[in-house]
């Protein structure tokens, strides 16, 4: 209801009747219209969270994981549309500290998982030693939050899935390790908190994923499998 219309003219007989029960008896469950917007807010974080958890459990080159859910995001985004709607009236109520804090909340958790997910892949030699993973992570989401904008402004016929497979493809190339003599110059800063510098690596890591040099789609072969 939230997403099909928005947080402010949504009422809460509205909800009690799209819930199937009385407009009191949603009263025995939250107090306010709010206290339930920010109930469904961490409801669908936490759903999104855990089919992120589940996709991990079962692979175990963190490269494969990060693929998977940019993929499967994108396949079940038609499905989920009154989810992402949801969030994006979300984000228009940020000036609510309380909703705010739900927002920030989630997102904190998507990272903190994406984080995690880029440190394993480290740790294995698979993603590049100069990669910040918090860099890394924002950026990952910014690809989801670009998926949400290609549905919701009707961009889906142009930007189809083979497309969105060669726009991760670009993004995991840009912090897969490269073969030795690949060219790619280790040991850049790594820097804490959300400044400029981690804004510039951001922007080198989209750079480096379309710069000359010798990875397969410069080339145009056929992209090795994760």
């Amino acid at each position: 209801m939230f997403g099909a219309s928005n947080y402010a003219k949504v009422g809460t007989a509205d909800l009690a009747k799209a819930a199937g029960i009385s407009e009191p008896a949603l009263y025995r469950y939250f107090s306010s219209k709010k206290e339930l917007f920010i109930s469904a807010i961490k409801t669908t974080g936490n759903r999104l969270l855990s089919i992120w958890q589940s996709l991990a459990a079962d692979v175990v080159d963190p490269l494969e994981v990060i693929r998977a859910i940019g993929l499967r995001y994108y396949d079940h985004l038609r499905s989920r549309s009154p989810i992402m709607k949801l969030l994006f009236q979300a984000v228009s109520e940020a000036d609510d500290e309380e909703i705010r804090q739900a927002l920030h909340k989630n997102f904190a958790a998507f990272i903190r998982f994406l984080e995690e997910t880029i440190e394993e892949g480290k740790r294995q030699g698979l993603i590049r030693q100069d990669v910040d993973p918090t860099v890394a992570a924002w950026q990952f989401m910014a690809f989801g939050l670009s998926l949400d904008l290609v549905h919701l402004l009707g961009f889906d016929e142009e930007l189809n899935r083979d497309h969105i497979e060669e726009w991760g493809r670009l993004y995991l190339d840009s912090i897969r390790e490269k073969a030795p003599g690949a060219g790619r110059a280790a040991g850049r800063p790594v820097t804490i908190g959300f400044d400029r510098h981690m804004v510039e690596n951001w922007g080198e890591l989209y750079l480096d994923s379309i710069e000359e040099g010798d990875s397969w789609w410069r080339l145009g072969e056929r992209p090795p499998r994760c």
